[in-house]
């Protein structure tokens, strides 16, 4: 029982002082203005929330201490002179995360391997900052008369055996912060307040920790270049024509975003076996603003939002969640309509959290967001192997977007056609593939939106997130559904977007792009460009598998190897889908291919930046 009582006194202890440091940080970081209450205030509910991770970093100091312990029969005076070690590399690991933000704004993450694997930058470091080692010094030596645990062992080895267990099991329980996995960094969103919030709720040792044992290395590509070109000469000039500098506004109403779980832009006006597989959408699609082509900007869902919202590529082949850059601060659409007064949600059908979706929405800017587990009674009704259909999600969702404040962004990532099992009251004599029954339900959400009563204009945007077709060429992984539709309250037609075909290829970024521009959002990182005003932009668009990019413009693809300079190809896409019948290029192909190459490889350094 004396073990027992001794763990949870250590663990209370040892999260209180992560806390207390985090406080300390958030002064020294001018977060938190002593002679301002208000902006403690303001943020002390986030701050709160970072106890999880307190707890986390806790739980590995009394791992190693109690183990040690149990293992080797430490007397009390011994065992106090481990923990100062353990505190003094705790705190030298707060205060080197704390030096790193002062310069970056973000916390120290898959950085801290230069520390470990660059000759002398620990020592030089250390030297650097030498007043402060000492004063880690003063504070591990106070801080350890107060949590050095004043614990011996009188047990026989089988005990030891049995309490190392123990140890091990409130260890695990403690580093996952009562949830059911291990808590990644990026778990700090879930404490709002945004980007700040997720600052100070995050215990900057644990991210050092996370960091390091996770093998969590840089996520960045290498680019070969010809030496003909100067890439960040050519993208430069390509990017004064993109951004949102100065917007056109004349929409301040709702926006409904439905990003549609995997569908594929092959299945857009296709008939399959003398049935039309998506009616619905695409009648609508007809009706609406949309493009010839529409391109994903990766695989994953969270590639597909990161994509959408904050009108930027995603790392090639990768997501930002769970990688080095997933704490960095994107201004994003979601957050600057917040600031425009904007109320926001996003809604899955999945959990949540699956492959960080909840996290990467909160993160851009979304003030809420529901997974399945926060539809009452999910258990009861009929499910996939995800989460609940299409029917039951957006059921949800119109009874919150009830409770928001107009205007209002509205999220919703279905999940329906998340796998191939079709709910028991669909007729399967009707229905030949899971993506034409969602389609009907796609219908029935359009009708209940439409009889919705509405206080202000508002506007629907369909978008599949990625696409999961295996197809031969790189379109195939690509090419997704897209349309975009005004809804006037006075039911004239839209002055901003009309409905009409765009010629030409689009993709993900220029959804958010195009709304930042329609509703007066000044958004100046925005590479994407504004489908109200297309001509206004520099063409082209992008994409890249497996170490193949092609830069789209007009009726022309120039296909290109990031790692073999020398090797492209053009297509015309539009005639070829499949990429397989190569043509001579056309008299832009040597522009194409340079404005291509400068693109991935330069907006990848403002990405990593």
């Amino acid at each position: 029982m004396s073990f027992l009582f001794s763990s949870l006194g250590f663990l209370l202890r040892i999260t209180v002082i992560g806390a207390v440091f985090r406080a300390i940080v958030a002064i020294y970081l001018q977060i938190w203005d002593l002679m301002d209450f208000a902006s403690i205030k303001n943020t002390f509910p986030a701050f709160l929330h970072g106890w999880h991770f307190d707890l986390a970093i806790g739980s590995v100091v009394y791992l190693l201490l109690y183990w040690m312990i149990l293992l080797f029969k430490l007397s009390p005076k011994a065992a106090k002179r481990w923990n100062f070690l353990f505190l003094w590399f705790y705190i030298v690991m707060i205060v080197t995360d704390s030096l790193y933000a002062k310069e970056t704004g973000r916390h120290l993450s898959y950085e801290i391997y230069s520390l470990f694997t660059i000759e002398g930058s620990m020592l030089s470091l250390f030297g650097r900052y030498w007043i402060a080692v000492l004063v880690s010094l003063a504070a591990a030596a106070s801080l350890n008369l107060w949590v050095s645990p004043n614990y011996k062992t009188t047990s026989g080895p089988a005990g030891r055996i049995f309490a190392m267990l123990v140890a091990a099991v409130m260890a695990v329980m403690g580093f996952r912060g009562f949830e059911g996995i291990p808590q990644d960094p990026s778990w700090a969103y879930r404490a709002g307040g945004g980007p700040q919030g997720a600052f100070l709720a995050l215990n900057g040792a644990y991210g050092i920790f996370w960091a390091a044992v996770g093998e969590k290395k840089s996520s960045k590509e290498n680019i070969a270049l010809p030496k003909d070109i100067n890439t960040e000469k050519v993208f430069a000039a390509w990017k004064a024509q993109r951004g949102i500098h100065t917007p056109i506004g004349g929409f301040d109403g709702n926006i409904v975003i439905v990003f549609l779980e995997s569908w594929w832009g092959s299945e857009v006006d296709r008939i399959q076996d003398g049935v039309e597989i998506l009616p619905f959408f695409n009648k609508l699609r007809r009706e609406s603003l949309h493009t010839d082509l529409f391109l994903a900007g990766g695989h994953r869902t969270t590639e597909g939002i990161f994509s959408s919202m904050c009108s930027l590529p995603n790392p090639l082949g990768k997501s930002i969640m769970y990688s080095e850059i997933e704490n960095k601060d994107f201004v994003c659409l979601p957050r600057l309509l917040s600031e425009k007064g904007y109320s926001s949600a996003f809604f899955q059908g999945s959990d949540q959290y699956t492959s960080g979706t909840g996290l990467l929405v909160l993160k851009t800017g979304f003030q809420s967001s529901y997974g399945k587990r926060d539809i009452p009674d999910y258990e009861k009704l009929e499910q996939n192997a995800w989460g609940v259909y299409d029917t039951d999600l957006y059921k949800f969702a119109l009874d919150k977007m009830n409770g928001l404040r107009e205007p209002f962004l509205v999220g919703i990532n279905t999940n329906t056609t998340h796998d191939n099992l079709f709910p028991a009251r669909a007729d399967r004599q009707k229905y030949k593939t899971i993506r034409q029954w969602a389609d009907t339900e796609l219908q029935d959400f359009h009708k209940l939106l439409a009889s919705r009563k509405w206080e202000k204009d508002w506007l629907l945007v369909l978008v599949a997130d990625h696409t999961t077709y295996g197809g031969s060429s790189i379109f195939d992984h690509y090419a997704i559904p897209f349309l975009m539709k005004h809804y006037t309250k006075d039911g004239k037609e839209s002055r901003v977007l009309p409905n009409k075909l765009l010629p030409g290829a689009f993709s993900q970024p220029d959804i958010a792009a195009t709304l930042a521009d329609i509703t007066g959002v000044k958004a100046p990182t925005f590479l994407g460009r504004s489908l109200a005003r297309p001509e206004s932009f520099s063409p082209g668009a992008s994409i890249f598998h497996l170490g193949q990019s092609a830069w789209f413009d007009g009726d022309w693809a120039v296909v290109f190897n990031i790692r073999k300079p020398g090797e492209e190809r053009c297509f015309k896409w539009k005639e070829d889908m499949s990429f397989t019948k190569e043509s001579p290029c056309p008299t832009q192909g040597k522009k194409m291919h340079e404005e291509g190459l400068s693109y991935i490889k330069e907006s990848q350094e403002l990405l990593f930046k």
